[in-house]
């Protein structure tokens, strides 16, 4: 046993660390990452490269009086299943099952398992974490709703990176995950936009994803709906005031309306 031990311990001491090394990323067409143990593919680490600038600008869009430095985000890739739940372990966390990717704000490190059943949604992966990373690093101490946190990464995640255009991948699972929901009746906004993190952690790990799939449509919903106004909701809803009184200064009608306009949009939803 002690003998297995010590040789986990030397793999893990031997991960590879991928720095993202800029200071202004605004003004930059491009980011350089250094992936000395090519745990990306040339076309992944440019997929990567334009999902950090896109993100990177888009953060900046909700928070534009906040400058912010990303070179000490540290981005730490571990090679298989045990080694990245060992890796938690020693970080003080625990790996959730189907969650290959953690980000720790006291330490602004990214942890992402590359395990080859992971392989596939590698990027999405990274990207997801990011939009945490980026998140955390622009609201400083601030409150952060779990649903948003969640519905950013969750939405950031899905984007296309072609060399012209940059959509947005429609994610049908999470939307008819939240079709059912309307059709049983077993959705009120108004109480998903209160729940803390522990409470949506809970609900989406026993749920099939209820939390992740309702806060990607919601912020799906207003980007959707008109993008500079859900850009407005975004930044307000980081702080102290409740999601309910946001909306209610933010959008029109309110959040009654929101609500009413959420149900009739998914309801009625089709690709």
């Amino acid at each position: 046993m002690r003998r297995k031990r010590m040789k986990s311990n030397k793999s893990i001491l031997s991960l590879l660390f991928l720095l993202l090394s800029f200071t202004d990323i605004s003004a930059q067409e491009s980011v350089q990452i250094q992936d000395p143990g090519k745990y990306f593919s040339r076309k992944e680490k440019r997929i990567f490269e334009r999902a950090i600038h896109y993100e990177a600008t888009f953060y900046n869009r909700i928070f534009p009086d906040k400058k912010i430095d990303f070179s000490d985000i540290k981005f730490t890739v571990v090679p298989s299943h045990i080694e990245y739940v060992l890796y938690l372990q020693k970080l003080g966390a625990i790996a959730h099952k189907n969650s290959p990717g953690i980000y720790f704000p006291s330490t602004h490190e990214l942890v992402i398992c590359s395990d080859k059943k992971y392989k596939e949604s590698f990027v999405k992966i990274s990207c997801h974490e990011l939009s945490h990373a980026f998140l955390h690093l622009h609201s400083g101490d601030k409150n952060i709703p779990a649903w948003l946190n969640e519905g950013l990464a969750v939405y950031l995640e899905e984007m296309t990176f072609g060399r012209k255009k940059i959509k947005q991948r429609i994610n049908s699972r999470n939307i008819a995950r939240v079709k059912t929901l309307i059709e049983l009746q077993d959705l009120n906004l108004s109480e998903f936009v209160t729940w803390s993190y522990p409470k949506f952690s809970a609900e989406s790990f026993t749920q099939e994803g209820y939390g992740y799939a309702v806060g990607y449509c919601l912020t799906l919903f207003l980007m959707q709906h008109d993008e500079d106004k859900a850009i407005t909701i975004f930044r307000n809803l980081i702080g102290e005031q409740t999601a309910v009184a946001v909306f209610n200064d933010y959008y029109p009608g309110g959040f009654a309306q929101l609500e009413k306009d959420f149900i009739e949009y998914f309801g009625k939803y089709q690709k």
